[in-house]
């Protein structure tokens, strides 16, 4: 097993150009990737032209399933799911005015269309529904446009470097009384909770079930501190190789044959109890069975974390 990591700066142009690089390599029989949807779309075109077949541990965009792509599989959840979940929850909690915000991404704004369209057919009102451009840092004119419809939550479809930003700064625009809730791309002690300070407190976000602490703790010790998606990437990783193990047929030289289509439907067939719980894939690529969520940024015992929610 040779390791080789490429960065594609969760966007498209990096994306294809290493996808090309790697369906072009006959040593390369799969991927686990890629980080982000907005990668993970122009990439898995490529993959689906060479037949070369990937896991990805993060990409949720509901679109990703939809385009009937053969070789596109993945271990977290699509964004309906988690959509769906998040504005469940903000309707227990009677939260009938509610703002969205994007970040203009195949991921964020999907998720943002897909939380708007449930709250509104259970009756909320949205009252606001504003993108914003990733990388940018004063998001005051987009709060200021929002506060005088007076919502009782503002819900951000993006990431931690945007939606750490917006939670900050809700506060010196006036939108004292708003709660926030975001999505995985959120779910970052370091970016989001300790970045955010006091104004992080109290805020909502929509993840996985957490791992058990064990595993944590023996796969801290060996690689380090785990990031937001490593137990996803981690059974990403096992499903491929198991499926290469069941896939691969040996030469009278040693050598080893890896059909593309045997590997694709070996991955297709997969049944694993993994460290996020029960995987199987549906004839999209979809994970059954995905659990979501809900976190609360809280402060106990001196330490700030994600607690998840009774719900």
């Amino acid at each position: 097993i040779v390791l080789q990591a490429e960065d594609d700066g969760c966007a498209g142009p990096p994306s294809v150009a290493i996808a090309e690089k790697l369906c072009n390599d006959p040593l390369t029989v799969g991927l686990v990737g890629y980080m982000c949807s907005g990668g993970s779309k122009p990439g898995s075109d490529v993959h689906n032209k060479y037949k070369v077949v990937m896991v990805s541990p993060s990409s949720t965009a509901l679109e990703l399933t939809a385009r009937g792509i053969p070789v596109f599989f993945r271990t977290c959840w699509n964004d309906k799911i988690q959509a769906k979940r998040a504005a469940a929850f903000a309707w227990s909690r009677k939260w009938t005015k509610v703002a969205a915000i994007h970040d203009k991404s195949d991921y964020g704004q999907s998720l943002a269309e897909d939380f708007a369209e449930n709250m509104r057919a259970k009756g909320a009102k949205i009252v606001a529904f504003e993108g914003i451009t990733r990388g940018d840092k004063d998001f005051s004119p987009v709060l200021t446009k929002i506060k005088p419809s007076r919502p009782q939550l503002i819900y951000f479809g993006g990431m931690a470097a945007e939606g750490v930003l917006i939670v900050r700064q809700m506060k010196r625009a006036g939108l004292r009384k708003a709660h926030f809730m975001s999505d995985d791309g959120c779910y970052t002690e370091k970016d989001f909770i300790q970045a955010g300070g006091n104004a992080a407190l109290g805020s909502y976000v929509t993840y996985a079930k957490e791992p058990n602490p064990e595993w944590v703790k023996k796969f801290e010790a060996k690689y380090g501190p785990r990031q937001t998606f490593s137990p996803q990437a981690y059974d990403a990783a096992n499903i491929l190789m198991m499926a290469v193990e069941k896939a691969a047929q040996k030469k009278p030289d040693g050598g080893l044959v890896i059909g593309k289509k045997a590997l694709r439907d070996a991955v297709s067939a997969t049944r694993l109890d993994g460290i996020t719980g029960k995987i199987s894939f549906d004839k999209y690529g979809d994970r059954t069975g995905s659990v979501v969520v809900i976190y609360r940024v809280v402060e106990e015992n001196g330490k700030r974390f994600f607690k998840p929610m009774e719900f």
